[in-house]
């Protein structure tokens, strides 16, 4: 137990200090490596075999997939159609801003690449409309957080691939969440504009430009019904789905849109392996971590633990959710899904969780993590885009946080809300 106490402490002191989260876990894994006596020429073999895995191919597809649509134009034709729809409600930019991150977090599954992409389209003119720069990057980025949940998701990808779980399960239970989280950040979006006493967009569009906004919309809208009718159905693999995604936006961006170049082919691949490499660096030394915790017996550790607590799922949930609110203050969400799930998904077997709803809830919970400090990427983005300290953003996105944690709590309590909707495509659910 000493040992774990020291590793988790070297560990805690590297972040606190501003080492970079994939380092940290590295040192720290090292070092408990030469304490312990463990042969740390293992450390290699097992970093390789972390992310030696089929179904992890479909991350950078995914990834090159949405920084290709994000570049081709298709990125475009979703903030039109969005801004059809809410643009005209009061405080419309923000209603837009949320809509097209749910739109666009379905066809790319990345919260960084939403924040950066629809931050870029709007954060400014935002800022000019209303004049309030921190709201603005706040609500752009704690829209962004819903992109890690409406499939396809890479976080769920990799939940899927730890967990043992079906990744078609995943990405049919996620529908339900992702969409009461964003209409919930609407509505409370609706509240604070109404307070501000913000005024109505008086746009409008004659039946040609709605019609051409419905057509160049078909574009987008057919790639997330193809991706994800493939997988659920079993037409293809995720990997096979990545391939799809990426040649249709090929497709898209040279031959319809025609705004996709060589050389924005090139800066999305190249944006596209470092993203890669830092997600596979992550699962990489963290699987290593994983194991030697496992073999410390972690698990039945903080099984023990948690029994002396509480005997009820309702008292798991609530301490389950709570640490993982304090783990994503300093854990990335593709770090701490693989250190964190081995160790507590036999735990909630004891509580008779199922592996499907303690992925939702272990997936969704974390994506908070992106915008809390220090660690919350999405709101570093964010402010940085509307040139605002970290801080002022922060406080703007508390209300939107608490609005979260309601959502995750309704989430582990009340799981009919969204396993009928796997159970209902045949793929289980329970």
């Amino acid at each position: 137990m000493e040992l774990v106490l020291g590793y988790l402490a070297i560990f805690i002191f590297l972040i606190l200090i501003g080492v970079p989260i994939a380092f940290s876990l590295g040192v720290a894994t090292m070092g408990i490596f030469l304490v312990s006596g463990e042969p740390a020429g293992l450390i290699p073999q097992r970093m390789w075999n972390g992310i030696s895995s089929f179904p992890l191919v479909a991350i950078p597809l995914f990834i090159l997939a949405g920084e290709l649509m994000s570049t081709g134009g298709i990125l475009a034709r979703i903030l039109d159609f969005a801004r059809f729809l809410v643009g005209r409600f009061r405080g419309g930019l923000y209603h837009v801003n949320i809509l097209i991150s749910m739109l666009f977090g379905g066809l790319n599954g990345s919260a960084v690449a939403d924040t950066s992409a629809v931050g870029s389209l709007l954060i400014k003119p935002t800022i000019e409309e209303y004049g309030d720069p921190d709201l603005a990057a706040a609500v752009t980025a704690c829209s962004s957080v819903v992109g890690p949940i409406i499939p396809p998701s890479i976080p769920m990808l990799v939940y899927a691939f730890v967990g043992e779980v079906s990744v078609s399960e995943m990405f049919a239970a996620g529908i339900i969440p992702g969409i009461l989280i964003g209409l919930g950040l609407m509505g409370l979006t609706h509240l604070i504009v109404i307070r501000k006493k913000y005024r109505h967009s008086k746009i409008t569009y004659e039946t040609r430009e709605v019609v051409k906004i419905f057509l160049n919309f078909l574009l987008p809208f057919l790639l997330p019904v193809i991706m994800i009718g493939g997988i659920v159905s079993g037409i293809f693999t995720p990997t096979e789905a990545g391939c799809v995604a990426t040649l249709y936006a090929l497709l898209v961006g040279s031959l319809i849109t025609r705004e996709l170049t060589w050389d924005k082919c090139y800066r999305a691949a190249v944006r596209t392996v470092a993203l890669t490499a830092i997600v596979m660096i992550m699962v990489s030394i963290a699987s290593v971590a994983t194991n030697w915790l496992s073999r410390m017996q972690v698990t039945f550790l903080v099984a023990g633990a948690f029994e002396s607590v509480t005997s009820s799922t309702n008292g798991f949930w609530m301490l389950y959710i709570m640490f993982l609110l304090i783990i994503g203050l300093f854990l990335e969400q593709v770090a701490a899904i693989i250190m964190i799930v081995p160790v507590f998904l036999p735990i909630a077997g004891i509580y008779d969780i199922s592996p499907l709803q303690f992925g939702l809830v272990t997936v969704i919970t974390l994506a908070t993590g992106l915008v809390t400090p220090p660690v919350g990427l999405c709101v570093y983005i964010s402010s940085g885009i509307a040139e605002r300290k970290v801080e002022g953003v922060f406080l703007h996105s508390i209300p939107y946080l608490l609005l979260m944690v309601t959502v995750i709590l309704m989430l582990a309590f009340f799981p009919a809300i969204y396993l009928w909707v796997p159970k209902m495509l045949g793929l289980g659910g329970v």
